[in-house]
């Protein structure tokens, strides 16, 4: 039974679990407003897809000193959760257990997925399957469903406001617009090398259509995220392809019509930034600080000669992180008046609200960093972070010691694709905290980990 398990088949059903993630958003949107239900169908999948890869993770124990490690590991985790709830169920009052138990879960989402896809791209490398390939065009898949979810749903009219305040943008139909951003931030760049594999000709760039169609999306979202992840892309395709082409001496007709084609891409941008939410939502956001960069007087109203505005760090901060480095103070004074146990083992979830808090939806910063040490204090913070650390340390030694060799597009974009997830969940969060989005970091991160590049460009 072990053995049918872990054939090769079956394998690759799990890695292409990732394409069904958009199906499964849309069908949480349709289980919140359709069915008004709050256990969604997403939850249920998700919950039984940890399952799985706990399960898996058991049978590769029985055969793997790593495996069992990784159990171990999880076992170890699963002890210092327990000892979070016993001392915060004597410390904070009242103590909303259901809630803590779902933030649990959702933090160790990432965990126990992510151990799972080590073990799994590890057996296929045995196998001798080409994950690069097979990783690719999953990912691939996975974008441009989500793109044409926003096509279409931007067609019938039906798109979700991304926004309940002053500010614009839509989220297609998917509930949560924070968390499609993090995961559309993070796909761009396969989507892009997809393109990129099979673009020979500047002047036949129709293999660019899925990345056009997915960065309209993250634009028509309104957010920084989707702005910046785009931007942050194609220059990482422009510069990436003037290195390959001077440093390698290899001037391929590949790299020059992929240079090409990603400054067209960014000049398009350009031109098409004055028009995009994310511009009206910046200088909304700039009202909103008293910042006025030119608009309309109010009548009878005279503006200063000479008298140019000026943004603070604070208010360049709150521009940033839209008011979340308010939270991360809050949060601070709370840790640093907290006991001594929960200095160590953290303040659960929310952390200490008080009184005036009851009532209200107990809110987190909503950066992910903070959000973990603060929930889990120093010991536990430590513990959380370890395999996260320990394997983006190993990739970037693995790179700096294979410089020139594996300076190729798959490597860069792979690269820029958990960079850019690492940036969300340090400005944005919704990365480590939700599972729809972790299990994106946690296939990128088990996949370079266990994929050795091939020399091509």
């Amino acid at each position: 039974m072990i053995q049918t398990l872990l054939q090769k088949k079956y394998l690759l059903y799990i890695l292409a679990f990732i394409i069904v993630q958009p199906v499964i958003d849309v069908l949480t949107t349709f289980s919140i407003y359709v069915l008004e239900i709050d256990v969604t169908f997403g939850v249920i999948i998700r919950v039984a897809f940890m399952v799985l890869m706990g399960v898996l993770l058991l049978l590769f124990a029985m055969k793997s000193k790593q495996a069992k490690l990784f159990v171990v590991y999880l076992i170890g985790l699963a002890i210092m959760i327990v000892i979070n709830i016993y001392l915060n169920t004597s410390t904070k009052d009242p103590y909303y257990l259901f809630d803590e138990l779902k933030f649990f879960n959702k933090v160790v989402y990432f965990h126990v997925v992510f151990l799972g896809f080590l073990l799994v791209y590890e057996e296929l490398t045995r196998l001798k399957v080409d994950v690069e390939k097979k990783t690719t065009s999953y990912l691939f898949y996975s974008g441009v469903i989500i793109g044409l979810v926003f096509i279409l749903a931007q067609i019938t009219g039906t798109s979700l406001a991304n926004y309940a305040s002053y500010k614009k943008g839509f989220s297609g139909w998917f509930f949560a617009g924070n968390e499609i951003g993090a995961i559309m931030a993070m796909v761009l760049p396969i989507v892009a090398l997809y393109a990129i594999e099979r673009t020979a000709n500047a002047k036949k760039p129709w293999f660019w259509i899925p990345f056009v169609m997915l960065s309209m999306g993250m634009l028509a979202l309104g957010t920084k995220v989707g702005y910046g992840g785009i931007l942050v892309v194609l220059l990482s395709v422009a510069i990436g392809s003037l290195i390959i082409w001077f440093w390698k001496k290899e001037a391929t007709k590949k790299v020059k019509s992929n240079f090409v084609v990603s400054v067209s891409l960014i000049v398009l941008l350009a031109v098409a930034t004055p028009f995009t939410p994310v511009f009206s939502n910046m200088y909304a956001h700039l009202d909103l600080l008293n910042i006025d960069f030119g608009g309309e007087d109010a009548p009878g109203e005279v503006e200063p000669e000479d008298e140019e505005p000026v943004i603070t760090e604070e208010e360049f901060q709150n521009l940033v992180f839209s008011s979340r480095e308010k939270y991360v103070k809050e949060f601070a004074q709370d840790f640093n008046q907290a006991p001594t146990t929960q200095k160590i083992f953290g303040m659960g979830f929310a952390g200490n609200y008080d009184e005036k808090e009851l009532g209200k939806d107990l809110k987190m910063i909503e950066m992910d960093f903070y959000d973990l040490f603060y929930s889990f204090g120093w010991l536990g913070f430590i513990y959380l972070m370890t395999p996260f650390f320990y394997y983006a340390v190993r990739i970037i030694v693995k790179f700096v010691k294979n410089l020139k060799e594996y300076f190729t597009y798959e490597y860069m974009l792979y690269g820029v694709a958990l960079l850019l997830g690492l940036g969300i969940a340090y400005t944005a969060g919704h990365v480590f905290t939700a599972p729809a989005v972790s299990i994106y970091l946690a296939m990128l991160l088990a996949f370079m980990n266990r994929w050795t590049p091939t020399i091509k460009l």
